[in-house]
C-alpha cells in the first residue's frame, strides 16, 4: 500500500511538499508541479541526424582536454556528447563500408560506377540535397577525370589487342586453315561468357550489399529517433536501456572519449551547486556564452546628484546595488498573470564571472582561484564571495554580472538579462543586456511527429543509394578526420585551448521564433524585467539620498520591437554579422 501511494504522491522540485496526484501546482509554494523538458532529447536526436551538429560538439568540447565547460541550463550536456560520439562511431563504419564496395565496384565493373556517379552529382546538384565546398568540387571533379581516364585507358587497350588480334588471323588467312579451329572459336566464346557472368554477378552481389547497407543504417536511425527517443520511452543514457540493439548502437565509440567525457561529467555536476557563482571564459566576442541572440540593451552612465543638499548621502556599493535589484527582481516569484504558465515563478538568478581566455592565459596568476596553472582546465565555479570581490573591479577583463533567467515553453525558449554595475561615489555606471535563447531547430524537433515505419526510411534510403557515389569525398573525410588539439609551440599558448565559443543548446537554435506567442512572450519578460530593473535602481539610489530623477527619466517609454520572427531584429541583432536598425521614439 505505501508503495502505492508513494506512486501516486507527486513531491514539489522546489520545497519538497507532497502533493496529491493530478494537481498541477504544489500546495505549499504554488510551483508548477509539470516540469516538461525535451531539450536533453532534441538534442541527443540531432547528434544522430546530423554529422554536422555531432562533429562540432566532438571538436568545442571533447578534444581540447583544457576548455572550459559553459553553463548550459536545462541541457544534460554529457548525454548529448555521449549520443554525439556514438552518431560520429556509427557514420564511420557505415561509411567505411560503403567506401569498400564502391572501389570493389570501381573495380569490377567501371562501366556501371562511372554512369552512376555522373548521375549521382547531377541529380545532387539539381535537387539542392548538399552543397559542394569549392576543395570538395575539385577534388570531385579530379577523381572523375582519373576515373574517365583510366577507362578510356582499357578500352583503348581492348580495342588495340582486338584489332591486333583480327590483323594476325588475317595475314595468316593464306596458310592451311583460313579460319581458327571450331574447338578454339568456341572455348574462346566460352571464356568470354564465363568472365561476363562472374562480372555480372559480382556486381549484382555488391549493388545488394550496397543497398543493404544504406537501408540498415536508415532503419536503425529512423526507429532510433523515432521511436526510442520519444518522450515517454527516452534514456539520456543509452547504456541503461533494456534493448541489446539500441545499448550497442549508442555505445559506438564511447571507451575512445571516455576520460574527456568524464571530465564533461564532473565539470556539469560542479556547475549544479547553487551556492557558487559561475565562471564563463570565452574566447570569441561575445562573452554572454549560452545566452542566445541579444535583443534590447542599456547602457547608462549617471552623475550622482544628492536629493537634499542638507542631509548627508549613503556610500553606493556595487554588491549592495546588486541585492537590492535581486530582492525586487524575487518579487516578480509570486503567484500571479504576469508571466504565461506562472513562467516567473520559476525565474532564476545566477551570479557569474565572465573572462576572455585570451586575458586570462596572460594574466592567470592575478586569479590563480579560476586558472591556477597554464596546465590545468579554468575552473567552471567560484564561490560568491570570490565572485563578488571582482565587482569591485580589481581586475579589468574579470567582469561579475547578475544574470536573470525565465525559460518557457517546456524550456525551449529562455530569456537572459545580465546587469553590471560601477561607481566610484560621484557616478554610477550601468550595463544591462537581454539576450533570447531560440527553439531548437525544427528539424530536430520533427523526431515528435508521426512518420511511417516502413515509407519514411524506404524513400530516404532510395535518395542515399541515388546520390551514393557523389558522396564519396564526404564519406573519405568522415572515416579519415582525425580530432586533434591545436598545436602550440613550446613558449606558446593558445587562448583557443581554454576558451568557450558557444553551448550545445546555441548550435541548435532556429534563426527565429516558431509561432506569435513566443515571439511577444520575449517582448513581455524584456519589458517586465526592464521595467523592474529601472525602478529598483531608481529606489537604491533614493534610499541612500540621491536624487533618482534624471535615471527615472531614461525609462520613459520607447518604441522597442523585439521582433524574432526573421533574422534581422530591430533594437538589436542576431549574430555577428546582422544589421541593427533602431528607432527611438
Amino acid at each position: 500500500m505505501a508503495a502505492g501511494i508513494t506512486e501516486r504522491n507527486q513531491h514539489c522540485w522546489r520545497c519538497a511538499t507532497v502533493n496529491p496526484a493530478g494537481d498541477k501546482f504544489c500546495q505549499g509554494c504554488g510551483a508548477s508541479l509539470v516540469r516538461r523538458d525535451n531539450t536533453t532529447r532534441y538534442l541527443c536526436a540531432a547528434a544522430q541526424l546530423s554529422e554536422v551538429y555531432a562533429n562540432t560538439a566532438i571538436r568545442e568540447f571533447l578534444v581540447e582536454p583544457l576548455r572550459a565547460i559553459p553553463p548550459a541550463p536545462g541541457v544534460d550536456t554529457t548525454a548529448v556528447l555521449r549520443e554525439a560520439v556514438a552518431a560520429r562511431a556509427r557514420r564511420r563504419i557505415r561509411d567505411g563500408v560503403v567506401l569498400l564496395l564502391l572501389l570493389a565496384l570501381l573495380v569490377v565493373n567501371p562501366v556501371v560506377f562511372v554512369p552512376w556517379l555522373v548521375f549521382a552529382l547531377f541529380l545532387a546538384m539539381v535537387s539542392g540535397r548538399f552543397t559542394m565546398r569549392r576543395r570538395d568540387a575539385a577534388i570531385t571533379a579530379v577523381v572523375v577525370v582519373v576515373v574517365v581516364l583510366i577507362l578510356l585507358a582499357v578500352g583503348f587497350i581492348s580495342i588495340a589487342s582486338i584489332v591486333g588480334s583480327s590483323l594476325s588471323s588475317g595475314s595468316s588467312g593464306g596458310g592451311y586453315y583460313e579460319s581458327p579451329p571450331p574447338s578454339y572459336s568456341s572455348s574462346a566464346a566460352d571464356s568470354a561468357s564465363g568472365f561476363l557472368s562472374i562480372d555480372l554477378i559480382l556486381t549484382g552481389l555488391l549493388l545488394l550489399a550496397l543497398v543493404a547497407v544504406v537501408v540498415t543504417d536508415e532503419f536503425a536511425v529512423h526507429y532510433l529517433v523515432f521511436n526510442r527517443f520519444r518522450r515517454t520511452d527516452f534514456l539520456p543514457d543509452g547504456r541503461t536501456s533494456p534493448h541489446e540493439w539500441e545499448r550497442r548502437l549508442r555505445g559506438l565509440g564511447l571507451p575512445t572519449f571516455h576520460l574527456p567525457l568524464h571530465r564533461v561529467a564532473a565539470a556539469t555536476e560542479q556547475a549544479e551547486r547553487a551556492a557558487e557563482a559561475d565562471v564563463v571564459v570565452h574566447r570569441g566576442f561575445s562573452p554572454f556564452i549560452g545566452a542566445g541572440v541579444p535583443v534590447h540593451g542599456q547602457v547608462i552612465a549617471l552623475a550622482l546628484e544628492p536629493s537634499d543638499e542638507d542631509e548627508a548621502t549613503e556610500p553606493i556599493s556595487v554588491t549592495g546595488l546588486h541585492d537590492h535589484v535581486a530582492a525586487a527582481i524575487s518579487r516578480l516569484r509570486t503567484t500571479s498573470t504576469l508571466g504565461p504558465g506562472r513562467r516567473l515563478e520559476d525565474l532564476v538568478r545566477r551570479e557569474q564571472v565572465l573572462i576572455p581566455a585570451d586575458r586570462l592565459v596572460i594574466d592567470h596568476r592575478s586569479v590563480p582561484e579560476i586558472l591556477p596553472t597554464l596546465d590545468h582546465a579554468p575552473t567552471s565555479r567560484v564561490s560568491t564571495d570570490q565572485a563578488r570581490s571582482l565587482a569591485d573591479a580589481a581586475v579589468e577583463w574579470a567582469r561579475y554580472y547578475s544574470c536573470y533567467r525565465v525559460e518557457a515553453w517546456d524550456r525551449d525558449l529562455t530569456t537572459s538579462c545580465y546587469l553590471h554595475a560601477g561607481t566610484d561615489q560621484k557616478m554610477l555606471f550601468l550595463e544591462w543586456q537581454f539576450f533570447a535563447l531560440l527553439p531548437i531547430m525544427p528539424g530536430y524537433r520533427a523526431i515528435d511527429e508521426y512518420r511511417d515505419p516502413l515509407l519514411a526510411p524506404v524513400k530516404s534510403s532510395i535518395m542515399e543509394i541515388l546520390v551514393l557515389p557523389a558522396t564519396i569525398v564526404r564519406r573519405v573525410v568522415s572515416v579519415c578526420r582525425r580530432f586533434k588539439p591545436l598545436k602550440q609551440g613550446v613558449n606558446e599558448v593558445m587562448p583557443a585551448k581554454y576558451g568557450a565559443d558557444r553551448s550545445l543548446r546555441e548550435f541548435a537554435q532556429a534563426d527565429r521564433v516558431q509561432s506569435y506567442f513566443q515571439d511577444v512572450d520575449v517582448e513581455r519578460y524584456v519589458r517586465i524585467l526592464d521595467s523592474t530593473l529601472f525602478r529598483a535602481v531608481g529606489e537604491y539610489l533614493q534610499e541612500r539620498g540621491y536624487s533618482a530623477v534624471e535615471f527615472m527619466k531614461l525609462a520613459d517609454p520607447q518604441v522597442n520591437n523585439y521582433n524574432l520572427q526573421g533574422s534581422t531584429l530591430v533594437d538589436s541583432a542576431v549574430g555577428t554579422r546582422s544589421s541593427v536598425t533602431n528607432k527611438k521614439g
